[in-house]
């Protein structure tokens, strides 16, 4: 037995969490389907024993988007501060050295040599071009500044935050905004002038009518001046999605395992076509709208019937393994002081590990008096049949490889371990390309949406962002169909 709604929308993450709640605000009902037993997707929090382990997203960026989202749905006295400013570490040859994010921080450190400074302190006087092909970050960074610049700064950084190999990812894909500066300004540098500039000449204006048409009764609070860029909640990252859920409440059916999608023609031209959604129930329910928000990989699965080519292209975003580990340990047995946000590992030490996040450091309440709690996200595939090791004895792995790292005697006393061959998508060489012909696509099916964190970023803001306007797009779709 079926039934029909106005919007569907498959898959309760922050991109369909975000799209219903800002649908629900525009007056447009809708359906939640979510496959498991939870909402939040990748934003998983388990607290546990007094810790609080985080499978996703440690301490990620606030910008206006998100914090508005944060303040409609009072989660403001809930909110913690990260420091923007605290040390992060690069490790080369078994040692932490600092990471040097500034002209003098470049100038002291050890991780690469006098010519490698050099060529990045003086790209401001020089004068290159992009090719006219799409590069790859490994390509980019090699011709700009060598391999070491590559190896010992670019590649620990991207890693941490793509969770990709810099040999394939794009630029245009990844990093449009450098390709720009290069192909505008013939440097980076000189880019990057202009583009702050620019922004300082139009980003007040744009703010403050932002905020008059979004919150008109906090307009006296300047989001980006006043707000903390950075951060976390009291009760781990899965707060946001929560009160969401907690907001849609009947909105969302959870253990909803989707069976099958059919796109269905109206009848003779008289009726709009729609969309049947069968759950491995044997229900089905048809969807005068409908919006994915899984990933792409899933709803290529779905739309392989009715929509070949969207389905190809969705099927060809490649995705990345990544494993999260939460170690538990006592202060005594941790050498290091542990004084900042954490530390990124080149693929060149030849380590499973990406990077590490103190986060007893980062945030209170992380992990009780006396204790430790820093969670390691790995997954490069150094290890041999890494893929097939059982998430145990992965963490022990990484373990060992923090304790050579960090100093740290003795196992860890409780742990959390999080495995996905398939967690992130990569912003490869042709994504930008591939991401325009989807939408093109899309452009010819007015009733179905795709939102997620492979379409214009992967950052929690990018997300609502995507969400927020496939909203509102079906919100004014909705009332021409009215009209």
């Amino acid at each position: 037995m079926g039934y029909t709604q106005k919007v569907v929308i498959i898959g309760a993450g922050i991109s369909g969490l975000a799209c219903a709640y800002r649908l629900r605000q525009l007056g447009i009902p809708c359906l939640v389907l979510e496959a498991k037993d939870r909402a939040g997707g990748l934003i998983a929090t388990v607290r546990r024993n007094g810790f609080l382990f985080e499978a996703g997203p440690q301490c990620p960026r606030f910008p206006p988007s998100v914090w508005r989202l944060v303040r409609e749905l009072n989660l403001e006295t809930e909110f913690v501060a990260g420091d923007a400013g605290a040390k992060r570490y690069i490790l080369r040859d078994g040692r932490l050295h600092p990471a040097p994010f500034s002209p003098a921080g470049l100038i002291g450190t050890r991780l690469v040599r006098l010519g490698s400074k050099l060529r990045i302190l003086t790209e401001v006087f020089g004068s290159s071009q992009p090719p006219p092909h799409e590069e790859s970050l490994a390509d980019f960074v090699q011709r700009k500044f060598g391999a070491e610049v590559l190896d010992y700064l670019v590649d620990p950084l991207v890693s941490t935050i793509f969770f990709g190999n810099a040999d394939k990812m794009g630029m245009e894909s990844a990093f449009p905004a450098l390709v720009e500066w290069e192909r505008n300004q013939g440097s980076l540098v000189r880019g990057a002038i202009r583009a702050r500039k620019t922004k300082r000449r139009t980003g007040e204006g744009n703010q403050s009518s932002q905020h008059a048409e979004t919150n008109p009764k906090r307009d006296t609070l300047r989001v980006t001046d006043e707000l903390p860029s950075l951060g976390s909640f009291r009760s781990g990252m899965a707060a946001l999605p929560e009160r969401l859920a907690a907001e849609l409440n009947e909105e969302i059916r959870y253990s909803a395992a989707i069976a099958c999608v059919e796109a269905r023609q109206g009848v003779n031209g008289a009726a709009k076509a729609t969309w049947q959604i069968g759950l491995s129930s044997g229900e089905k329910i048809v969807a005068d709208h409908l919006i994915f928000a899984v990933p792409a990989y899933i709803a290529a699965q779905f739309l392989v019937g009715s929509a070949p080519k969207l389905a190809s292209q969705l099927k060809a975003i490649e995705y990345a393994p990544v494993c999260a580990v939460g170690s538990v340990y006592d202060r005594s047995q941790v050498a290091n002081t542990l004084d900042g946000f954490g530390y990124m590992v080149p693929r060149r030490e030849g380590l499973e590990t990406i990077c590490t996040f103190w986060n007893s450091s980062l945030f209170p309440g992380r992990a009780p008096e006396g204790k430790v709690l820093m969670t390691t996200f790995a997954g490069r595939g150094t290890s041999n049949n890494g893929a097939a090791i059982g998430e145990e004895e992965y963490a022990q792995i990484v373990e060992v490889e923090n304790a050579r790292a960090l100093g740290i005697k003795g196992p860890s006393l409780d742990r959390m371990v999080w495995k996905d061959p398939r967690a992130l998508p990569q912003y490869n060489v042709g994504h930008a390309q591939r991401v325009a012909e989807l939408q093109n696509i899309l452009q010819t099916m007015p009733n179905l949406r795709i939102v997620g964190n492979f379409l214009k970023g992967r950052s929690i803001g990018d997300c609502v962002d995507v969400a927020f306007a496939a909203a509102q797009d079906v919100h004014s779709r909705i009332r021409s169909e009215n009209i």
